[in-house]
């Protein structure tokens, strides 16, 4: 049955009043009795995200062929909001990834796990700033004195680093972190300085991704702003390098599925892309399986074609390669203590499913019924887990995020057969995120396929589910549609920032 809504009559200011509505909602939902008791900061703050909300839709009024520009300035917006008020080391694993950050910045490209001196224990070297910040793990700035400290670069050693991640994926970290020691600032901005390197590569790769794409632009806008998404690339996180560039190989897929003639150094690219992401989360490597979906014409010649699909090959290689360094590295770090004392071992946990087919069909069954966990799991913020993440929010955004997938309008059909692969490949990248962390992360025999395992790693897979699930249900007005969906994106984000200032200040 198809649904009218022609008379729709919707102007762009109702779109600001929609705003202001759910901007009032989630204030409501989140503050707290000593917010209320003193509310002048919580107060500011609304007002500051009211008015980058207001220009950003402003910004895609006038922007609308331009989806590139659109991403780069909500993306830029909304992360040096978050650059500043994420309280210190409070994302997920932040202080490890500072000291591979500082690390790099002296051009190290690689790790030394040396022996600590005056000590029977192994460590990396860095500075002692790094101590100071890590101290202050969870704080706000203006409970600390780390933007009074200046930056101090006596050595000191610390016990994990982050040493099985490559180092372009901390490039920009480290550009930041060394723009704050040659100009001699205070602590707090090697922290602020990396956030906002890391930040505005992840919204430029994005940008070029959203740009080089011709068909699924506004899909490829709405994930790319997920609040998760951008709270993790405003950090000293190497995610957002991850997310960004799993996106930009998914925009050269589908470049290649409208594109007559195929070019070489476009295939380099897809490629490039598709091994630095899986250089950082193995699985995605299968994201070079695309090259199946696109129609074989598209191709210069059956030499290309060949070629093409033989560079899979070359993916996995390079794949197994670097998962063999990273994983003899792996235990250079507190994660080495922590696999002795759970029993963690990959090789065994391999041989218990392969033993036991009822063990290994009860897990495989835990792929699907765990899959709230990772619904609520999408707004799950800070190191502290539970205790800063919002129910609520990743309730209302999965219900979001699957009408949007459902109704709205395509700029390009897929048909059955190419939204059937597309599903095999997202699934099976699910699935070995899970697998993977359940053989190198979990106690043999866990009965939970959970261990280790954080939303962030399907951020990309995000963009799969409007290619496979979109129907043609309404009759539209997509400039109106459009402008709905991006105005509740946007509440999104803002809730995201309500929320940390809610609890953290």
């Amino acid at each position: 049955m198809i649904l009218k809504i022609d008379n729709f009559n919707l102007k762009n200011k109702y779109c600001i009043l929609l705003y202001l509505v759910f901007l009032i909602f989630f204030t409501i939902s989140f503050f707290k009795y000593e917010n209320y008791a003193s509310p002048y900061f919580e107060i500011g703050i609304l007002i500051l995200v009211f008015i980058i909300g207001c220009f950003s839709l402003y910004y895609y009024g006038k922007n609308e062929n331009n989806l590139h520009k659109v991403a780069l300035i909500i993306i830029l917006l909304f992360g040096i909001t978050c650059v500043f008020l994420t309280p210190i080391d409070d994302v997920s694993d932040e202080q490890e990834h500072s000291i591979r950050s500082e690390i790099v910045s002296t051009g190290q490209l690689s790790t030394d796990y040396i022996q600590i001196p005056n000590s029977t224990e192994h460590g990396y070297k860095t500075i002692a700033s790094l101590t100071l910040l890590g101290e202050n793990t969870g704080s706000n700035v203006m409970k600390t004195d780390v933007d009074d400290s200046k930056i101090n670069l006596n050595t000191t050693y610390i016990s994990s680093a982050f040493s099985q991640n490559p180092f372009y994926s901390y490039l920009p970290q480290a550009i930041g972190m060394l723009l704050a020691k040659l100009l001699d600032l205070n602590a707090i901005w090697l922290l602020w300085l990396g956030r906002l390197f890391n930040l505005i590569v992840y919204a430029s790769i994005i940008s070029l991704a959203i740009r080089k794409t011709p068909i699924l632009k506004f899909p490829m806008l709405i994930v790319s702003i997920l609040p998760l998404a951008i709270y993790q690339a405003a950090s000293l996180s190497a995610d957002g390098m991850f997310i960004s560039l799993s996106m930009l190989a998914f925009a050269y897929f589908l470049y290649f599925y409208k594109t007559p003639k195929i070019k070489w150094v476009d295939l380099g690219i897809f490629y490039g892309a598709i091994i630095l992401s899986g250089l950082l989360k193995s699985p995605f490597l299968a994201l070079s399986l695309l090259i199946f979906l696109v129609p074989k014409q598209n191709f210069e010649n059956s030499t290309q074609n060949m070629i093409a699909k033989f560079a899979i090959l070359i993916c996995l290689a390079v794949g197994i390669v670097w998962s063999g360094y990273s994983t003899s590295v792996l235990a250079n770090s507190w994660r080495g203590d922590h696999f002795i004392s759970n029993h963690v071992n990959a090789k065994e946990q391999m041989n218990l499913l392969l033993s036991n087919p009822i063990f290994s069909i009860e897990r495989f069954s835990n792929v699907f019924n765990e899959f709230p966990v990772i619904i609520d799991r999408f707004f799950y913020f800070s190191n502290a887990g539970g205790a800063y993440s919002s129910r609520l929010l990743s309730s209302l955004y999965m219900i979001f995020f699957m009408i949007f997938a459902l109704i709205y309008p395509l700029d390009e059909r897929f048909n059955i057969k190419t939204k059937l692969k597309g599903f095999l490949i997202g699934f099976l990248i699910y699935f070995s995120v899970i697998m993977v962390q359940y053989l190198t992360w979990a106690s043999v025999g866990a009965e939970t396929v959970m261990n280790g395992v954080f939303s962030r790693y399907f951020i990309p897979l995000l963009i799969f589910v409007p290619l496979i699930l979109n129907r043609d249900i309404f009759e539209y007005d997509k400039e109106k549609l459009s402008f709905i969906f991006l105005t509740i994106a946007i509440s999104f984000i803002s809730a995201m920032i309500i929320l940390t200032v809610t609890i953290k200040y």
